[in-house]
């Protein structure tokens, strides 16, 4: 799937893009943990210090780009992206909310860029550099891995550096894909066992038409309409963000509980992520959709609920859940089910990053029988 981010209208023509901060009461829960202690760490595009994004907030990162073959010397810093979607994301988790870009969800924390070849003709490297990366922020002080990209190219590799990650007690989120429209597909590095895969809703808690499901959805964000970097990193515009931006939202709300409870492993986080999220309103105790629910913060901060149990037991290793049937024709041609109150909390419905003039992450029917395994 060959996306760019698109000429999208100026982000001044939409009245209120951040109206997720309110319903999520960002603002209430600023005033017991912001992120501050917490890094998190963007496998993407890179970053651009652009208007909106403090310096401060970014920490110097690392690229492991490929260079071209004709220009196999060509350094590519970790501060400067091609495309904006590493920005975007970036933004959406500790952005100041100035010149027209989205007030971070987690403006306390700090973000660690790593740069892969997203947005370029060597982007087909992008999988087996995220590996490196996955590494890379394992050893150098992330707690929270984001990665709002996908593909199977390299998939043992990134496999294995999840599995690293995880050892040295990282929380790994990971976007779903914007392939839904009907179609049971879903990344394929959501399926690993242990990642969170993050699907994407709208103000209303109703699943984006777009939001790739299946059974790696463990939870939801919103993704509809936001501020992200317009063509080739200009400005700042309004569309919808997918599954991208509810990742990335889906980080900062962990980065917000994690902050809160700094003596708390990751598993704990992700525990109360799962039970206090807006679960779906057909009854079940997950679906394909929305996964567990949208998630919210709030709950763990302003209202003090869920229980984070034993440290050393990953949520997602209990058994896995009964599948949710697929919708019949009928069913898809009306929109998913919504989440509970999942207009409390959600994160942005983008494309996915560029991948060059040939090579695209492709997250198409081949993947579609994956069955997301639990880390025992």
């Amino acid at each position: 799937m060959a996306v760019s981010a698109g000429t999208v209208m100026p982000a001044a023509a939409d009245t209120d893009p951040r109206g997720y901060l309110k319903i999520m009461k960002a603002q209430e829960m600023w005033k017991v943990a912001d992120g501050t202690g917490i890094t998190v760490a963007v496998i993407d595009s890179g970053v651009k210090l652009v208007p909106g994004l403090r310096s401060e907030s970014v920490l110097p990162g690392v690229s492991f780009m490929e260079p071209p073959l004709e220009h196999p010397d060509q350094q590519y810093p970790p501060h400067d992206d091609f495309v904006g979607h590493g920005t975007t994301m970036t933004a959406a988790i500790v952005g100041d909310g100035s010149a027209g870009g989205p007030q971070g969800l987690a403006p306390g924390a700090k973000v660690m860029p790593i740069r892969t070849s997203i947005g370029t003709p060597m982007a087909f490297a992008a999988i087996g550099e995220s590996a490196k990366g996955v590494r890379y922020a394992a050893d150098n002080g992330a707690k929270i891995i984001n990665l709002s990209i996908g593909g199977w190219w390299s998939l043992d590799k990134i496999r294995s550096a999840v599995e690293y990650a995880q050892s040295k007690g990282v929380l790994v989120f990971v976007a779903m894909g914007n392939e839904g429209d009907g179609n049971e597909s879903a990344n394929p590095i959501a399926a690993l066992p242990g990642v969170f895969g993050v699907g994407a809703v709208d103000l209303t808690g109703e699943p984006l038409p777009s939001s790739s499901y299946g059974h790696a959805t463990d939870l939801a964000a919103f993704g509809s309409k936001v501020q992200l970097r317009c063509t080739d990193n200009k400005g700042w515009c309004v569309a919808d963000g997918g599954t991208s931006y509810a990742t990335s939202l889906a980080s900062a709300s962990a980065a917000l509980v994690w902050s809160a409870h700094p003596d708390w492993t990751a598993n704990q986080v992700a525990r109360v992520l799962i039970q206090t999220a807006g679960a779906p309103v057909d009854g079940s105790k997950r679906n394909d959709w929305v996964g567990y629910g949208v998630v919210r913060p709030r709950m763990v901060l302003l209202d003090r609920a869920g229980d984070p149990g034993a440290p050393d037991v990953d949520p997602l290793a209990a058994p896995a859940p009964a599948k949710t049937p697929t919708p019949s024709a009928d069913q898809t041609s009306a929109a998913p089910r919504r989440a509970e109150s999942a207009v409390a909390e959600s994160g942005l419905s983008w494309q996915w990053p560029a991948l060059g003039a040939v090579v695209a992450v492709s997250l198409g029917l081949g993947i579609t029988v994956l069955v997301k395994r639990r880390r025992r």
